[in-house]
């Protein structure tokens, strides 16, 4: 077998350039960072892993940055230095082959196909595949089409990045499993253009002991079958490019349509976290990672990182505060939007993947900034209990005493909750955008006034005109009335409505 695409020059990043999306390599997206406007890809995880990689090429490119001042060196300049990027990536070139007969990237070169090779649909939670459940794509195993090669290297690379644990019954490994950040949230900084967005996750960096996949001896058969490999979570770039299955691409010639397919490297515990990952304390006081919810916004979690509830704000965030604002004292304008990123899963199964995206303002980790995200999120939280409870009294007087879960099923079927949040989740932007100003969270009790206001007149509409329905109508204003007052006085809400 030749050498054959080679990710450093080959187009397969996809990015925005000039209102076009268009197709560059890792070398052209690190050394025209700033004339690219950032990665553009449908995919949450996609964009996800593909920062990683180049974070991960950049950070190993200058051994560094050592120090906040580096970034910030490179910032005023308006680009990366090109000399140690193009020497690193000339240095490993030849381990970023997507096909190579002894070290294809991210791949174990002699991995089996036979006698079971699976389709590459197998590397995306996004298409149907085995045990994924559809999410955006209705082909079948039997009908998929091959994957272009800069398509099976997006894949590739989502699948180290997100795959999740569960049966594998190959090569000696009966289950796999998750990959390092499968299931945390992730958190990336946004800038203007790549460039800024690169620096704004940058995070100050010791290279020693560590290394990305292409820098080790490239993984065999020998080291991956029965889980014989095993490496401690702990090193950057091993993390961002950590090989949590063993796959072989196997080339049809201008596609890919199957793989190898088997067991990676296991994951040992050790005292590293993640900079993209922020954490929480559990029920136990123990500090765990923060993960998307299939029920709720990721924002109504945002104050459980905070250091005021003993939680851990991911690096990346705090490094791009700090730059924030270091570039704000010298007069400068940073815009910086905050993008969470992550899969939604059960067990085995992905449920959904997920992008949202906030404004990070520079006063987010002041004392005051993060008192204001607190008090605002706990307000909204009984807010929203109080209409539960009003939804439940509501279904009570239209269907009678009926056990707790038929009267939650109706309260449930009611639209007052569901409109509530998404007034808000269209809100809390703005809230966060001027969280550390004093008016601030007389603006956030307006806005939930507002909400539940609008919430609540739809409901009214939605409940019929018989006598039980406007007998719990009658009884919602009441009780409704008695919400907005405490809203209105800065009360807590009550959890349960007498």
């Amino acid at each position: 077998m030749e050498a054959k695409f080679n990710l450093v020059e080959e187009p397969w990043i996809p990015v925005l350039k000039d209102g076009r999306v268009v197709e560059v390599g890792i070398g052209e997206a690190l050394l025209r960072a700033h004339e690219l406007t950032r990665i553009e890809t449908p995919s949450p995880l996609e964009e996800a892993a593909l920062y990683r990689l180049l974070l991960a090429a950049l950070h190993r490119a200058f051994m560094g940055p050592r120090r906040l001042e580096h970034v910030l060196e490179w910032w005023r300049a308006g680009r990366f230095p090109e000399g140690p990027i193009r020497d690193y990536l000339n240095r490993f070139r030849d381990r970023f082959f997507l096909f190579h007969p002894e070290a294809p990237f991210f791949q174990v070169a002699d991995l089996p196909a036979e006698p079971n090779p699976l389709p590459w649909s197998k590397l995306l939670p996004e298409l149907a595949s085995g045990n994924n459940p559809t999410l955006f794509d209705h082909s079948t195993e039997e009908n998929l089409p091959p994957a272009t090669y800069a398509q099976a290297a997006r894949a590739l690379l989502v699948h180290q990045t997100f795959a999740l644990g569960g049966l594998l019954r190959r090569f000696g490994v009966g289950s796999a499993k998750d990959a390092p950040v499968a299931r945390p949230a992730l958190f990336l900084a946004g800038g203007e253009n790549l460039l800024e967005t690169l620096l704004l996750n940058l995070v100050p960096y010791v290279p020693e002991e560590d290394a990305p996949i292409w820098e080790v001896s490239p993984l065999r058969l020998a080291d991956i079958e029965g889980g014989r490999t095993r490496w401690p979570l702990s090193g950057r770039t091993r993390l961002y490019t950590w090989p949590a299955r063993g796959v072989r691409l196997l080339d049809e010639g201008d596609g890919v349509r199957f793989m190898g397919y088997g067991p990676g490297v296991e994951p040992l515990e050790a005292p590293h976290r993640d900079p993209m990952v922020a954490q929480r304390l559990d029920s136990r006081g123990n500090l765990v990672a923060l993960r998307m919810t299939g029920e709720r916004s990721f924002w109504r979690d945002f104050s459980a990182m905070l250091p005021r509830q003993g939680g851990k704000v991911a690096a990346t965030v705090e490094h791009a505060e700090n730059l924030q604002g270091e570039l704000e004292e010298e007069g400068r304008e940073v815009r910086v939007a905050l993008r969470v990123l992550g899969q939604v899963s059960d067990q085995a199964k992905v449920l959904d993947v997920r992008r949202e995206v906030y404004p990070l303002p520079p006063g987010l980790l002041c004392p005051k900034g993060e008192e204001n995200l607190e008090k605002a999120l706990k307000a909204a939280e009984e807010l929203g209990q109080g209409l539960q409870g009003l939804a439940l009294r509501v279904a009570r007087a239209v269907v009678g005493e009926r056990d707790l879960r038929e009267l939650t099923g109706f309260a449930d079927s009611l639209p007052l909750k569901r409109l509530y949040w998404h007034a808000l989740d269209g809100a809390f932007p703005r809230f966060l955008a001027r969280v550390e100003e004093g008016s601030s969270l007389e603006l956030w009790r307006e806005e939930l006034g507002g909400a539940a206001r609008e919430a609540w007149a739809a409901t009214r509409l939605f409940l019929g005109t018989g006598a039980r329905h406007l007998k719990a109508k009658a009884l919602g204003e009441e009780l409704f009335a008695r919400l907005m007052r405490q809203v209105d006085t800065q009360e807590s809400a009550p959890k349960e409505l007498p």
